[in-house]
């Protein structure tokens, strides 16, 4: 009995542990891909090993209908995987972005996600250690910002966009990093409040605000950070107000203080964000459509291609007939609508739901047709629709249906047990749905390894809350 719980504890202290590594082997994934200009380094090997360690060791732990059930699953999304390549494999063409291990790489992050989500939750979910979890993502917080100050100070951080604009630090997108550090936000803020652990958690809150608001240069990054703590103050009230306590007002007041000196701060001394929406603005006129010679509202290289397909001068199997129709589609319906022709996501949008209408094939609704089978600029980048139109509805069901299904879980529990929730419940509920914002607008949020985590400890925490109320009802 002893050498169980001994096992058991080592395996969550790993689990943890591995949070705080998360940043570590970014900066690691980062530095081999730019330094050494490889598509490997150690972290694509290492990241696999702890779920698949902590997986054997489930398997032989738990009972035979546990394994039945695993073996069930696993072998569902292989299946599905097969298939998905295989018509992956039919429909490529010339035009397609990438090739077959690339479409493979996103079904393999994708499935190593629901698999650490299993994991997570089946270790912690009655775990009276749970706080152990939030804290690994505290540590894990401090250490992105404190490597983004280092790398800024000494001039080695990477540029957020192609033209030099915005700072991301030794990582490899300003879009994933924005999304990991404002999902933290909601693990977090809490420890604010924590006389034990606020020494810590004042100032990386403080520098992450000043990091996402003004430096990183995404818009997910300032209005995120707005947002999310101004859902923690209204949370705050709320919740203090139902159990009839007395309001912390020099907390409201600090929190309000702080979000009104970033936003006069952001009008006075300015934002890498806006500074790169004026450039936006600025670019767009430069693209002309030679057919009415008015700005246009596709992008250059879409236009060139829908004017090749209107000549028939597109080399043969470059794109197939129901491509070529989309794009065309693509063009009238942004006109139509009076698109800027810098708004990429809402043009993938447009053309990937096209597609699927041109294709009229019931087997690639319900299987997919393949994420990267596009043209470069017609990658689907938003995710929610993207698990939907890319993967089909078996992959929507696989890949999204889970974090949907617990959010709306939550939503449920908290109304029918709305006398017993508490902040931490609540902002662990509204972090589980801004990650369905977050991967709408910005896209790439479950498939980067780790966000991806922060996601899954957001569910593991929710999930666990809900287990420790029924638990003081009795319904467990």
């Amino acid at each position: 009995m002893r050498r169980k719980q001994k096992l058991s504890i080592k395996i969550e202290t790993i689990l943890c542990l591995y949070i705080v590594l998360c940043p570590i082997l970014d900066m690691v994934s980062f530095i081999f891909r730019n330094t050494f200009h490889t598509n490997f380094s150690p972290s694509t090997f290492l990241r696999p090993i702890l779920p698949s360690i902590v997986i054997v060791y489930l398997f032989f732990k738990k009972d035979k209908k546990f394994k039945i059930y695993t073996v069930g699953i696993g072998l569902l999304y292989f299946i599905y995987a097969i298939l998905h390549l295989w018509i992956f494999k039919n429909v490529m063409t010339g035009s397609s972005y990438s090739g077959i291990l690339h479409e493979a790489q996103y079904l393999i992050n994708y499935s190593y996600m629901i698999v650490n989500l299993f994991i997570y939750i089946t270790i912690f979910k009655e775990n009276e250690k749970i706080e152990k979890l939030s804290k690994s993502v505290l540590l894990a917080n401090f250490i992105y910002i404190a490597s983004i100050i280092i790398s800024i100070l000494t001039k080695t951080s990477s540029n957020t966009y192609i033209e030099g604009m915005g700072y991301k630090g030794w990582f490899e997108s300003g879009n994933s990093l924005g999304s990991i550090l404002i999902l933290s936000l909601f693990m977090i803020l809490k420890y604010s409040k924590d006389r034990k652990y606020r020494i810590l958690a004042i100032p990386s809150i403080l520098l992450e605000g000043i990091f996402l608001t003004m430096l990183l240069g995404t818009r997910v990054g300032l209005y995120g950070f707005i947002l999310v703590v101004i859902i923690y103050i209204l949370i705050e009230i709320v919740v203090t107000l139902k159990q009839k306590e007395k309001l912390n007002k020099k907390m409201i007041a600090g929190a309000i203080a702080g979000i009104t000196t970033f936003i006069l701060i952001i009008i006075t001394i300015g934002s890498v964000t806006m500074q790169r929406r004026r450039h936006l603005q600025e670019i767009e006129k430069d693209i002309v459509d030679t057919t009415n010679y008015q700005e246009a509202h596709v992008t250059g290289s879409i236009l060139e291609i829908k004017e090749k397909i209107e000549k028939d001068s597109l080399e043969e199997g470059y794109m197939g007939e129901a491509e070529k129709q989309s794009i065309i589609d693509l063009y009238n319906i942004a006109n139509r609508w009076k698109i800027k022709n810098n708004d990429q996501r809402m043009q993938q949008l447009i053309y990937n739901v096209v597609l699927i209408k041109n294709q009229h094939n019931p087997i690639y609704i319900f299987l997919g047709n393949g994420h990267v089978n596009n043209f470069r600029e017609l990658v689907l980048e938003m995710e929610v629709p993207a698990f939907l139109l890319d993967f089909g509805i078996l992959g929507f069901l696989l890949y999204c249906m889970p974090f949907l299904f617990l959010f709306l879980y939550g939503v449920y529990f908290m109304i029918k047990n709305r006398t017993h929730i508490e902040v931490d419940y609540l902002m662990y509920l509204a972090g589980c749905g801004f990650t369905f914002a977050l991967s709408f607008f910005a896209g790439y949020t479950f498939f980067n390894s780790s966000n991806m985590m922060m996601i899954v400890i957001l569910n593991t925490l929710l999930i666990n809350r809900i287990m420790s109320i029924k638990k003081k009802e009795g319904t467990v």
